[in-house]
């Protein structure tokens, strides 16, 4: 599994991926124009993974890239085939990113508190809960819950030194 940063033409794929029902609650989606003007911001990363044969299997959002504070987002992770492990794959190879080329000292994410499956990947990688943001995000008529989860570079480091 790679990274590589994505270009206009994945924007199919990214599209596709935010239109699956299966991810309607769980991913708020954006426009055309909205993804367009991101791949161009400069604090943005986007970043498409592939398989080991080039197969585009997913997408990965980074805000604050240029955060002076260096806290860099998780703004969005996005896996084809979810609950196969790629995931968790994923994470790892964005956090070595995130840690060792932008040298973030903190790296967050927000997930709505009923997306166990990714709140399990996160706790797994070293993730750690510190907050809720309480009916935060409101989807039809009904308000729904984030978590805040983060993980700083001394824990990553001392993570990679004992695997």
């Amino acid at each position: 599994m790679k990274l590589r940063a994505a270009v206009n033409k994945d924007l199919h794929f990214i599209l596709n991926q935010e239109t699956r029902e299966e991810f309607q609650n769980l991913i708020v989606r954006w426009s055309p124009d909205e993804h367009l003007s991101n791949i161009k911001n400069p604090d943005k990363g986007y970043f498409m993974v592939e398989s080991n044969q080039s197969q585009i299997i997913g997408y990965i959002i980074l805000s604050d890239l240029k955060s002076i504070h260096r806290c860099i987002f998780l703004q969005r992770i996005v896996m084809d085939q979810p609950g196969k492990g790629q995931g968790k794959k994923a994470l790892k190879l964005i956090m070595d990113k995130v840690f060792n080329e932008y040298q973030a000292h903190r790296f967050w994410l927000d997930v709505f508190e009923d997306n166990h499956r990714a709140i399990s990947a996160y706790k797994s990688v070293g993730f750690k809960q510190e907050g809720k943001l309480r009916e935060a995000f409101k989807r039809e008529d009904e308000y729904h819950s984030m978590l805040i989860m983060s993980i700083l570079e001394t824990e990553y480091f001392n993570s990679s030194k004992m695997n």
